[in-house]
């Protein structure tokens, strides 16, 4: 595990020592634990779409934007595919852009949402260019390879080198968990190699060689190590609970 825990306005979160290690950026993968909504999406649920009081996923929204410092949130109804938004400007609300999975942006103070439970949220950082991007990546994102075209699109508008850009994958379905009893119709056979024992798949390693295979360098990619559907009280998991919240996992620059 390279992830590490962390608490932030009172909020438990993990954070990543090589994100960590640049002051110009703000990052955190925030856990369930925290916030105001009821059963079923207790505590720090982040989404609207999956049935809470909309007043509570608001108030949970401004906790971890205060514990962050940020101006304002943006987030995207995400559905597994490989389009893009860049966010160019500072929303004056918290807002959902429709249709995308990868968020980009240059702004500061606005922080990158990506919800999930059990899908990876994969942030990238380019230092050298001051560009933010976060990633909402499941199975059906990594069959289309979504984190390579995240970074298709970081070097094609803002001419990024794939060799500078830090990657971090938070906690999410783990090798233990990953259970696909239909991969062979979910997934294309040059995947089956991710396949670690009969049906169970290691998604943290594909998302590895995928972000490695897009040009990053295996010594700027960290994985989290954190399994989300595991027993306990930290994570929101889709495939334990069926009806849940979203945990969110922001990164935002500071300003300058």
């Amino acid at each position: 595990m390279t992830a590490y825990p962390d608490e932030l306005g009172g909020l438990k979160c993990y954070r990543f020592p090589g994100l960590a290690a640049f002051p110009q950026v703000v990052h955190a993968f925030f856990t369930r634990q925290g916030g105001v909504s009821s059963a079923p999406y207790e505590n720090l649920n982040l989404s609207f779409a999956v049935g809470d009081l909309p007043d509570r996923v608001a108030h949970n929204r401004r906790l971890v934007q205060q514990a962050l410092g940020l101006n304002t949130l943006a987030g995207g109804m995400q559905v597994h595919g490989r389009r893009e938004a860049v966010v160019t400007h500072s929303p004056t609300e918290a807002g959902e852009i429709p249709e995308v999975d990868i968020l980009i942006t240059r702004q500061p103070v606005v922080g990158l949402l990506i919800k999930q439970a059990d899908c990876q949220a994969v942030m990238l950082y380019d230092p050298v260019q001051r560009v933010v991007a976060n990633v909402h990546c499941g199975w059906r994102g990594q069959v289309q390879n979504v984190l390579g075209a995240a970074v298709t699109r970081l070097q094609e508008s803002f001419a990024c080198r794939p060799g500078d850009l830090m990657a971090a994958v938070g906690p999410s379905l783990g090798p233990c968990c990953a259970e696909f009893r239909n991969f062979s119709q979910e997934f294309p056979p040059h995947l089956w190699v991710y396949q670690v024992r009969p049906t169970y798949f290691d998604l943290w390693r594909l998302s590895r060689d995928q972000l490695a295979a897009a040009g990053l360098k295996p010594e700027h990619i960290e994985i989290a190590g954190l399994c989300t559907r595991c027993p306990g009280d930290e994570f929101f998991s889709y495939r334990r609970e069926g009806i849940t919240g979203r945990q969110g996992a922001i990164i935002a620059l500071k300003s300058p």
